[in-house]
């Protein structure tokens, strides 16, 4: 009689607890990170918030005389890491133009070392 109120009281639980599994607070499988080169991640046509999904918020900005936007991106906080540039380590700088409708209308980008 023990053993089948044990095991009538193991069952119901084990039933219950299963029936309260729930997906909520799971998150979505994240999208895979884009690895490219930012230069490689831009197309002609893209607008600012295209620009801004694919490479990030730009690290300054300007505008010239015809009213057409620049950003400017460089990840020269790597000069902060010991020997970066010392062990063959390059920075590079990005710049994207956009034309008056705020398109990209070209970029160009560098690589430099300082040895």
């Amino acid at each position: 009689m023990k053993k089948a109120l044990l095991s009538l009281l193991v069952s119901t639980t084990v039933l219950v607890l299963s029936g309260c599994a729930t997906d909520q607070g799971q998150k979505p499988p994240e999208q895979a990170k884009d690895t490219r080169p930012p230069e490689q991640r831009l197309s002609v046509g893209m607008t600012k918030d295209e620009v801004r999904k694919a490479i990030g918020n730009p690290g300054g900005t300007s505008v010239n005389s015809d009213g057409e936007e620049s950003w400017r991106y460089s990840d020269s906080a790597k000069a902060f890491i010991p020997f970066y540039t010392i062990s063959g380590g390059k920075f590079q700088h990005l710049t994207v133009n956009f034309d008056k409708e705020g398109k990209v209308k070209n970029w160009s980008s560098n690589r430099q070392g300082t040895y």
